[in-house]
């Protein structure tokens, strides 16, 4: 079958001409599940073969920022230069996070979907110009005036002048940066929809790679020793790697003939529904970033000295890197399958889901998150450990990621439950819930940053609102799923479901949720005291001295734990671990 052919929709026949973004979210659940009929039915293409590129090219861009931090470290340490990079740069993120990855993202593909579905590749077209066109005009707009407002008002107004003057040079470089990567993203989009996951998967890898290269330029043209004019170059290559993500993607979109010029259709259909299904989700992403940019100037204001961006911003991406691989790709998986239980009405089958995930999610983030807080001051040394770091920088920001970690499990578990509240089509309530939370850690930040904490302060806070956040949810979903277990447990008879982690609970089953829980929590204390055991024994017992022997002591900390974990894990005959096989074998 061809990736190009139209293929009529079951259930086409109702309300096919209108969209609506009660509409729009029903088809993103049932297009997910032909998306996934048709890869089986393909030839040369899988599940599994798809699920493998994109994790592949995700570990990837993931690896690359890792070594791009890492240069950064190496050469700019916690300086004053990089407080005013890290802070101009969460402007553009922020659009980013909004218009390209966000809401965009969320509304366009399933309009795009049934565009495709339909065969109809002159509207396609239409709408593809008509959004690109809103995009780099809007975004372009939007660019001009925040670069003019930072250089109208007078540098004199803020508590450093000097830093906020290299503030606005970078921000007037990188915040162009932003056209190209929503637009980039919208391309993205398009072409999953069409089927073509390789090529967008590659792009943040191929993003960090332009920025790993400028970085190199820097190191070996000696511009190293003059720090502002080496972070101006850094922010250029910022912008090129949107550029460069941008231009790759038209090759494929030409080969689709999707390519459009400029349009402004704004009667398509689809225009006015994408925008209608983005409003609600753009309220609710921009609490979060305008959150996570008003923490680093926070942290600016409040924490003496230079640096304390800098220390939070690099033990924040760090933490990213668990966060992704764990609670993330958990919460995403199983986003289709409860959107499926709930259309149906099946909320029993939703609930046995919710509460299975849970634990597995429990399973996997206890040790990686003790792990990394217990092996946190020697991870950041062997990362951030660069010639221009500061043995006292390195230690607030391991402090840093330590207060992170009590926040892996809570976020992962936030991530489940604001899913769940998406398949029931409830937008609004984990957005009044994540309004309070942002009160309670606006308030927090102010107060703890004023602490000998410092900026650990922000990670502790993000863990009081996280923990806050998650009892409200826990709170409400617990209300309006009353009675699905017992439900749950009287469809214990019948046969086992396709769907392994919506098995019917019983009584047994049950009971052993919290048990799982603890016994995950009290093997990974086990696993993280044996890590931090091997790491100390090795290094510091032995007399191990560089970077070299750091690398090789967390390493050997790191298979320790991983033994550790497992070991006990079998030995306690976790039902975890078999879960997981389980769920391996069905993939082969």
């Amino acid at each position: 079958m061809s990736d190009d052919a139209p293929i009529e929709p079951p259930g086409a026949e109702q309300g096919e001409d209108e969209l609506t973004p009660e509409g729009i979210a029903a088809d993103s659940v049932r297009i997910e599940e032909e998306r996934r009929e048709l890869q089986i039915q393909s030839p040369g293409r899988s599940v599994i073969g798809s699920a493998i590129v994109v994790s592949g090219a995700t570990f990837a861009s993931r690896l690359l920022g890792l070594v791009r931090d890492v240069l950064m470290a190496s050469l700019f340490g916690f300086s004053r230069e990089m407080d005013a990079f890290f802070i101009a740069f969460t402007v553009p993120n922020l659009f980013r996070k909004l218009f390209g990855e966000g809401a965009l993202s969320s509304a366009t593909i399933p309009v795009l979907t049934r565009y495709r579905l339909r065969g109809d590749n002159a509207a396609t077209r239409r709408l593809l110009g008509t959004l690109s066109t809103l995009l780099a005009v809007g975004l372009g707009g939007v660019t001009v005036l925040v670069i003019a407002a930072t250089w109208l008002i007078p540098r004199d107004w803020f508590h450093d002048p000097a830093k906020y003057d290299l503030f606005r040079k970078y921000l007037s470089v990188l915040l162009p940066y932003v056209v190209f990567i929503c637009l980039a993203a919208l391309q993205a989009g398009t072409l999953n929809c069409w089927n073509r996951f390789g090529l967008p998967a590659l792009m943040p890898a191929l993003a960090n790679l332009v920025w790993i290269i400028g970085l190199v330029y820097i190191w070996q043209s000696g511009l190293r020793a003059q720090p502002h004019t080496a972070v101006m170059v850094m922010a250029a290559a910022v912008l090129l790697s949107g550029i460069v993500q941008w231009g790759f993607q038209l090759i494929p979109m030409a080969k689709l003939k999707l390519i459009s010029g400029p349009k402004l259709a704004l009667k398509e259909p689809g225009i006015r529904e994408t925008f209608k299904a983005m409003a609600p989700m753009l309220f609710a992403l921009a609490v979060f970033q305008v959150n996570t940019f008003m923490d680093q100037v926070l942290a600016e204001v409040l924490v003496p000295g230079n640096g304390a961006v800098s220390s939070y911003s690099y033990a924040s991406r760090l933490f990213q890197f668990p966060l992704g691989l764990v609670g993330v790709a958990l919460g995403t998986a199983m986003f289709p399958l409860m959107s499926r239980f709930a259309a149906r009405n099946e909320l029993e089958k939703l609930t046995a889901g919710l509460l299975n995930s849970a634990r597995l999610i429990a399973f996997i983030a206890f040790p990686a998150a003790l792990g990394l807080a217990a092996l946190a001051l020697p991870i950041t040394e062997l990362l951030y450990g660069g010639p221009r770091s500061e043995a006292e920088m390195l230690q607030r920001s391991a402090l840093v990621v330590a207060l992170l970690c009590i926040s892996l499990p809570i976020v992962s578990v936030i991530s489940l439950l604001t899913k769940t509240f998406y398949a029931l089509r409830d937008y609004k309530t984990p957005t009044r819930i994540a309004l309070l939370a942002v009160l309670v850690n606006l308030t927090a930040n102010v107060i703890l940053l004023q602490t000998s904490l410092m900026e650990a302060g922000l990670a502790l806070g993000t863990a009081i609102s996280g923990a806050l956040n998650l009892a409200l949810l826990v709170w409400v979903l617990r209300k309006r799923l009353k009675g699905t277990i017992m439900e749950s447990m009287r469809a214990a008879a019948i046969p086992p479901a396709s769907e392994r982690l919506a098995q019917p609970l019983t009584p047994s089953t049950l009971r052993s949720i919290p048990i799982s829980v603890l016994r995950a929590l009290a093997v990974a204390c086990v696993m993280a005291a044996g890590s931090w055991l091997v790491e100390h024994r090795l290094y510091l017992a032995f007399g191990l001295t560089g970077r070299g022997s750091r690398a090789l002591s967390v390493l050997a900390a790191v298979l320790a734990g991983v033994v550790i974990y497992t070991g006990l894990s079998l030995l306690l005959r976790a039902p975890e671990v078999q879960q997981i096989l389980t769920l391996r074998k069905r993939r082969s």
